[in-house]
């Protein structure tokens, strides 16, 4: 779905969990993903569209937020961390080389 600010909404199933996330920008462009401490991508509905110019823009909602689905998994800072740490597996043909590239 494409909101009115030209951001798709799209869905991705990671491991058996349907996963709710926001793209914009050009796929070839240097790929930026947006983590918030507010953990749905809602947070960055109006940032997204002012970068897209310049990057490939994602931001995802965390399991149980938003429009991701509930996991059963330890809700604990360890856990948490731990997934963030895997999230580039979470967006299709994003790699943790994109992640770690530098921004110039």
């Amino acid at each position: 779905m494409l909101d009115r600010h030209g951001v798709q909404h799209r869905r991705a199933d990671i491991q058996g969990l349907s996963a709710f996330y926001r793209e914009a920008g050009d796929p070839t462009s240097p790929k930026l993903l947006l983590l918030g401490g507010f953990p749905t991508s809602h947070q960055f509905r109006n940032l997204i569209p002012a970068l897209a110019d310049r990057f490939h823009v994602l931001s995802l909602d965390d399991p149980g937020f938003g429009n991701t689905a509930m996991r059963t998994f330890d809700y604990t800072f360890d856990a948490h961390h731990a997934l963030r740490r895997r999230q580039s597996q979470w967006l299709p043909g994003v790699t943790t080389a994109d992640l770690t590239e530098s921004i110039r």
